[in-house]
This record gives C-alpha cells, structure tokens and sequence, in this order.
C-alpha cells in the first residue's frame, strides 16, 4: 500500500529534470545579490520548463518579511491578470462542449438589459474575450477588483452601465478587465455557477493544481502560506501594504492564487503532446491563436496580438505567448514559446521592482536555454544596473512623496462640511471621515484612503490603489458639499446640511501616508 501511495504522489507531481541540465545557479546568486542589495527580502518564485518537465525550481526572500517566513514551493501568490488565460481557456472548453458560441452578442447575452451608445448586437462574447469590444465600464472594474461592493443582482445591474470607450473602438485593441467582468456575469448566470467554480472543474481539478483557487476564503481554510503584498515604494517597504486581496475582490479578470509548481502544470498543459490528461488539447491550441492585432511593448516584451488570454508576439526571435499580473503588492509572469517547448513562471510579493526583476529572469532563463553565449556576462550587467537604478528610484521615490505631502489643499468649505456619507445606488456608500487635525479619510468597502491636496479647486487626491493615485471631485453649491464624482461615478450625500461657522481653514497640510503617485499627478 506504502509503495502504491508513493507511486501516486510521484505522479502527481512536474517531472524534475536530472543533473544534465542546464545551470540555473549563475541566475540564483544574481537574484538574492539583488534582494540583499535592495535591502528588500520580499519573495521571488521561479519554475521552468522544457520539453515536458519542470528543470528549475528557485525560491527566494519571504513570503512575510516581519516573521521571516520564506518562499517555497507550497507558498501561494495572487496572479492578477494572469488569472485571463485561464477564464478564456474555459470559456474556449465550454464552446467546444456546444454549451456556448463566442459570436453571440451581448444583445443576446442580456437581452433584458439597454444599453446606450453603442450597438450591443454587434459587440460578441469573443470580442470582449480579446479585448477588442469598444467598450468601458469603470463602475463594475472597481467594484469587482477593488471596493468588493456588489452581488449578483448588482454586477448584472452594473454592465447595464457600460458604454463606449472613448479611447478605442470596437474592434480595436484597448487592454482592460471589462470585457472579462462582462462575461463572467453572464457565463455565472448561463451556467448557473460561478466561474470560479466553473475554473475549479475544467482545469485546476484535471491538471492537479492543489493549490491554486479563486476563493480566497480556501486558501485560508486549507492552511495554505499566501505571500503578504509589499511595494518597494511604499513608506515603510517592509510592512504589507493594506489593500489584501477577499473573495469579494477576486474576479475573472484577475481572480487566482496559486504556486509556482501548479502553474508550471498550466504551462505544460499548453504543449499538448507532453502532456497527459487535462483540459481538450483542441481548446488549449485554439486559445494561442492571434485574434487580434496591436503594436506595443512591456519591457523587453514586444506585443503584436492578443489570443484568447494571451498576447503574442516575437521574442528572442522566436514566437511567445505571454500574461502578466500586476496588482498593489504582487507580479506574475507566464510565458512559454510552443515551437521550443520552454516555458517560464515567475511570482512576486512585490509590485516595483519585482517587475523588472522578473524581466531579466526572463531574460536569463530564455537566454540560456536559447544557447545565448553572452548570456551570463550581460545578465551579471543588468542586474547591476537594476541594483543602482532601484537604489536612485528610492531617493526620487522619497523626493516625490514629500511633494505629494506638500501639496496644498484648494476646498471652497470648510473641512468638516466633506464629511458625511456618499451613496450610489449600485455602488454602496463612500464615506468621508476627518483624519487628524486637517485632513479627510475616505472608506468604500475594502478601500481605505487618506487625502491630500489636489490644484484644481473642491479635488482631492487619494491612493485607494497604493502606489496609483486617484482624483476624487466634491461638488459643492452655496458652501454645501453635495456629491463625489470619481471616475464617472457620482456618489450622492446622504443628507447635505446647511451651512455652519467652522474654525477649520479651507487650506492645510495633509497627514497623509502615501506614495508615489502612478495615476492623478
């Protein structure tokens, strides 16, 4: 029975390569010579694969700095958007099964819903899928991914809001979490389950990925060690950043935990003849099919198509498909080239350097199984380089947030006439506390943001997100705050009281902690 169990366990896992592969030690010394020259520990996760198994595994920094808990391979990250491949793949599974088709409309898909602006018989589920549906819809973006005010009835509620996108038009590429959002709602109302369940049978459960969930609540049931969010730009680098993801905040835009280890099982999946059992190989090799067409770069990434969840695009001269995931605290890397049979997963609890540090791993890794012979010499140089621009982007950090601090504050009433709550019918309630002797403290759902000063007149700049600041408008009538407008969204007082002799000042310094600002400037 013993020897039967082991066999099983053995199967379960990634094939590790034997000791003829190649060296990942040169790769390993430039990574923890990176972290112990940033003085910043925070965790990097690294698995490669190539030709049907996992030939590297790395683990470095801590998945919680103050209790110097280490990464490992058991140690789960939130992924972000690199949650997309995985919501198209089901979808692609579903189609395959005749239980969808990727031409219907979201006429069709709500035919209940009116939508304005745009023609919602011409815009279908595959446009929304790759990016290419012309439409925006900031309201249901912030409730999913960030205050986690709403419910079914809601989110459904919510797409009756959206409109066109000013910036792109339909058929035109513009990356977002809407199209995404989108569809989950109606593939949760089609199903009559939701599409984080729907993940958990088509493709988790198949390829034994036994840590990887889009329920936050799980990971937390199961024991599992999440990785605590940190920004090298933050105040107090070392301290988790407060903005920790929750069920209500996890979506199919950017919705997953997971280890490296599972996730390399999701990147040997894509080589459908290295594999064994999993999602159809049908569904997998449609979802690498350019579906359409951009010009960009990420990095050292060039874009010139998005698939079903994944850009494509030349690298090293070869063909990649590649998802990120950046979020306040977190980077995820996925990528993989189909001809060469490599692929690559690279996580971090880190959200500024963590980017770039992950772009030279890439760099590193692809090189040197590409047969760069240069590869060792210009990896030592760039990682000395990352290690001096960290240090300068540290002091220019600090230079802009006493900036930000400084700022003055343009408010027409006094201070206390802000305060009160904001409700939008959809959206809940925003509610505006006094902070200090001179500042505001603005709450919606898991958002939690103190106040600076803005130029333009009855403007406040919060950093709901951190590191990305956002402009809140109060519009005020006779010495009367009246609502907040934010996004496009307005939030109405509850009740606007009449005009009172305040001895606060219109104009004083803030008490903020924030930081760099990647947004409202």
């Amino acid at each position: 029975m013993k020897h039967f169990l082991a066999a099983m366990l053995l199967a379960a896992m990634p094939a590790i390569a034997s000791a003829g592969d190649p060296d990942f030690a040169p790769l390993a010394r430039l990574i923890r010579q990176t972290k112990d020259a940033t003085a910043h520990p925070s965790g990097t996760a690294v698995a490669v694969v190539k030709d049907g198994k996992v030939i590297y595994e790395g683990y470095f920094g801590d998945a919680d700095i103050a209790a110097h808990v280490p990464v490992t391979r058991d140690t789960v990250f939130y992924i972000a958007s690199a949650t997309k491949p995985f919501f198209a793949l089901n979808a692609l599974i579903e189609e395959q099964a005749g239980q969808l088709d990727m031409r219907v409309s979201m006429r069709e898909m709500f035919p209940d819903l009116r939508f304005t602006g745009f023609d919602a018989a011409t815009v279908t589920l595959g446009d929304l899928l790759v990016h290419g549906s012309g439409v925006d819809n900031p309201p249901l973006v912030w409730a999913t991914a960030f205050s986690g005010v709403h419910d079914a009835a809601s989110r459904r509620a919510l797409v009756a809001l959206s409109a066109p996108d000013p910036e792109a038009t339909h058929g035109s590429f513009k990356y977002t979490n809407v199209g995404y959002n989108i569809a989950s709602v109606w593939m949760d109302e089609r199903f009559g389950t939701p599409w984080q369940t729907q993940l958990e049978r088509a493709i988790f459960q198949p390829l034994g990925m036994r840590h990887t969930t889009a329920r936050i609540s799980r990971a937390h049931a199961a024991g599992w060690i999440l990785a605590k969010p940190y920004s090298f730009a933050s105040d107090e680098p070392g301290v988790p950043l407060y903005l920790a993801k929750s069920d209500d905040t996890m979506q199919a835009a950017g919705g997953l935990v997971s280890t490296a280890p599972d996730l390399a099982r999701f990147l040997l999946a894509q080589f459908p003849d290295a594999r064994a059992g999993g999602p159809p190989a049908t569904a997998i090799m449609r979802s690498h099919q350019t579906r359409i067409g951009l010009d960009a770069k990420y990095q050292d990434f060039q874009r010139t198509g998005y698939a079903w969840g994944w850009y494509t695009g030349p690298y090293k001269g070869r063909r990649m498909l590649h998802h990120f995931g950046g979020f306040a605290g977190f980077h995820a890397h996925l990528s993989f080239l189909p001809e060469e049979g490599i692929g690559l997963v690279v996580l971090n609890n880190e959200d500024m350097l963590g980017a770039q540090l992950t772009n030279l791993i890439a760099d590193h890794v692809y090189g040197l199984l590409l047969g760069e012979a240069d590869i060792a010499t210009t990896s030592t140089r760039r990682f000395a380089e990352l290690q001096e621009k960290a240090r300068a982007f540290r002091r220019n950090m600090l230079a802009k947030r006493e900036e930000i601090r400084a700022r003055a504050w343009h408010l027409s009433a006094p201070r206390d006439r802000y305060v009160g709550t904001y409700r939008h019918d959809l959206l809940g309630d925003m509610v505006v506390t006094r902070e200090g002797p001179g500042g505001l403290r603005i709450r919606w759902g898991r958002l939690d943001a103190v106040a600076t000063g803005a130029e333009q007149p009855d403007h406040v700049r919060v950093e709901f997100a951190p590191n990305s600041g956002q402009l809140l408008a109060f519009t005020v009538k006779d010495a009367r705050v009246e609502s907040i407008a934010f996004d496009g969204m307005a939030f109405r007082k509850r009740s606007v009281a009449a005009p009172q002799e305040s001895s606060v000042g219109s104009v004083s310094p803030s008490f903020s902690k924030t930081s760099i600002s990647n947004g409202a400037r």
